[in-house]
């Protein structure tokens, strides 16, 4: 029986300044109309060119009266899918401006995830690229609710599809409009929904996450910290926009007006000639990227002094790669930071003056934590493993049309459960250890894969690790690795056992095995999907059983 309390509670620091009562599209609206004209707030890294601050507000104050015009209110759904570009943002920031729910949709989704994602939120008007366009054009075929198809990228109007251009002519009668005649959304922030985000799915299809404006704007309010407050900054713009980690932090930049080099594929070469290139300051990555950086020989042949910051998040890092990673770039300050789509991305972050190779911080501005036991609901200690759970204004509505998912995410006495597995220490500083549901269980004793992951990634032959449970009648799961070896080495599957078995108790050796493989299966944020490398183990066990 569940007995909850609030016993330990760790809050985040007393902020610098309250949370502002107001709607995105009024606090973006008022940071673009209060840049100066030409400020450049994003460059594509692939073509050199730029979206400028008047230019964005224009087309978005432009969007958003033709949104209106069309019929959108606060309750319609606009979709976005496409990959990262200049014109992402445009759509973006008129469905803030006119206050209609925008839902960003994955490129990478595939047909039965996309069918599942859309028949929820049931978006009236979807923008995509010219890429995307053909796969939505089919499905409008078959859904009534999907209205129109825009074009983000083109100003062509391909059959069955309208230019951004075209639709702003069709719905203001071919007269456009100057900010200074347009007025955004001033709703209420606590409960109008701003996005609706899709979670990761590692446990089951994807859910729709409701943001509300207060939600997001907790997030900004965050990022304004003074001590990260440095404008003109650049700073890396890879991870999907479609994603929460590249939709706030893009959102973020705009905010703080930071510029964004814009990538919207990742290639080695051309990474880190980017980075060179255009002298990134701060990059923001996942820890397989971080992994790739702290190993590649290839930084020797490109100048990357000019990266001074690093964010990793999204999955745990090492502090061994942290440590390699600062020490191979030079950097000032490498931060792992913690959260979830469901409380807006951010929930604990490291400070900028304390350098704490593995931790992802503490808990950040205007929210609560507690580590809760998951099978007592007791709160607990320092340096005690539970499950992370929080309250505060970031803290999602709820998912959009399934109340049932959405009482699960939550404790008796409301507070969100992550499904994250950690604990802080003496001083509050947080360790994730790994996914409450991705536990591996060995004779009752539990692993967690992120823990010998970690182990692995610092043996010098092994580019990347990932470990799940192999099915065992007598001991429930083993632990077996999937592994891409470097290039040009030779390492044996006993070879990384015996490494493994080295350093760590018995119960955690990887018993069932190594599996060696070109490619490691994650979703677009770098999360390691386990459900699809699980499912290649009935083969291997079939392959096991026959040499017997």
């Amino acid at each position: 029986m569940f007995s909850e309390d609030n016993d330990y509670l760790i809050h985040g620091p007393e902020p610098h300044e309250p949370l502002v009562n107001e709607t995105l599209g009024q606090i973006f609206f008022k940071i673009l109309h209060e840049n100066p004209p030409g400020h450049q707030i994003m460059i594509d890294a692939h073509t050199g060119k730029d979206l400028v601050s008047n230019q964005l507000l224009e087309q978005a104050c432009n969007l958003a009266q033709a949104l209106r015009s069309y019929g959108c209110t606060p309750e319609t759904t606009v979709a976005i899918a496409s990959e990262n570009n200049l014109e992402f943002f445009v759509p973006v920031m008129a469905s803030l401006f006119a206050g209609t729910i925008m839902v960003p949709l994955s490129v990478n989704y595939t047909t039965t995830e996309l069918l599942h994602t859309v028949n929820i939120t049931q978006p009236r008007i979807v923008f995509c690229s010219k890429r995307a366009s053909k796969g939505y054009l089919e499905m409008k075929k078959k859904m009534s609710f999907m209205e129109v198809i825009v074009v983000i990228d083109s100003e062509e109007n391909f059959t069955g599809t309208q230019s951004i251009k075209t639709f702003i002519q069709n719905y203001l009668g071919g007269q456009r409009m100057s900010p200074s005649q347009f007025s955004p959304f001033d709703g209420d922030p606590k409960e109008n929904v701003a996005f609706i985000l899709c979670s990761s799915g590692t446990t089951g299809m994807p859910k729709g996450v409701m943001l509300t404006h207060t939600n997001v704007v907790t997030r900004l309010m965050q990022s304004r910290d003074p001590a990260y407050l440095t404008p003109y900054t650049r700073v890396l713009g890879l991870m999907p926009f479609y994603h929460s980690y590249g939709l706030f932090f893009g959102l973020t930049s705009f905010l703080n007006r930071h510029i964004t080099i814009m990538m919207d594929r990742y290639q080695e070469d051309f990474f880190l000639r980017a980075i060179q290139d255009y002298k990134i300051e701060v990059l923001r990555v996942t820890p397989p990227l971080a992994i790739f950086l702290s190993k590649t020989p290839k930084i020797k042949d490109y100048n990357l002094s000019s990266v001074a910051e690093f964010f990793s998040a999204a999955a745990p890092l090492s502090g061994e790669t942290e440590v390699e990673l600062k020490k191979r770039l030079n950097l000032k300050m490498i931060y792992q930071a913690y959260g979830c789509t469901e409380g807006t991305l951010a929930l604990t972050i490291m400070n900028k003056d304390v350098y704490r190779p593995g931790s992802c911080g503490q808990v950040i501005t205007y929210m609560t934590c507690k580590v809760r036991d998951p099978d007592s609901g007791r709160s607990l200690g320092p340096n005690q493993v539970g499950e992370l759970c929080y309250k505060g204004p970031s803290v999602m509505k709820g998912y959009y049309k399934n109340p049932r998912a959405t009482k699960e995410s939550f404790t008796a006495d409301g507070w969100l459960r992550t499904g994250d597995l950690g604990y802080y220490d003496e001083e509050k500083y947080f360790y994730i250890v790994d996914r409450l549901k991705e536990l591996i269980k060995y004779k009752g004793h539990q692993v967690a894969p992120a823990e010998l992951e970690a182990i692995l990634v610092n043996n010098p032959k092994v580019q990347e690790a990932a470990v799940v449970g192999l099915p065992d009648e007598m001991a429930g799961e083993l632990p077996l690795a999937f592994i891409i070896k470097r290039d040009w080495v030779e390492v044996t599957a006993q070879e990384l056992q015996d490494y493994v078995a080295s350093r760590v108790s018995p119960q955690k050796r990887l018993r069932g095995g190594v599996i060696f493989v070109e490619s490691i299966p994650k979703n677009p944020s770098g999360k390691i999907l386990r459900r699809k490398l699980k499912g290649k183990l009935k083969d291997y066990k079939a392959m096991q059983q026959s040499k017997l």
